[in-house]
């Protein structure tokens, strides 16, 4: 049985101020407006910042929680 990744796991609270992987999801999401419809990842939580309007997005990114960001 393959090993996953702690980063690929599912967080059981938000990690306020903490790093984030794209994968990972917390009972407190809340979905971008372009979130794909039943798609509960970070990289789409409105409390996470992954510098999406920037030139280049950050492969791991921060969790601002319970402040939104987009």
């Amino acid at each position: 049985m393959e090993k996953r990744r702690r980063e690929d796991g599912p967080l059981k609270a938000p990690n306020a101020e903490g790093n984030v992987w794209p994968g990972q999801c917390c009972p407190a999401f809340e979905a971008r407006a372009n979130a794909p419809v039943g798609l509960r990842q970070c990289w789409y939580c409105r409390c996470s910042d992954f510098h999406l309007d920037k030139p280049k997005a950050l492969d791991v990114g921060v969790c601002y929680w319970p402040k939104i960001r987009d």
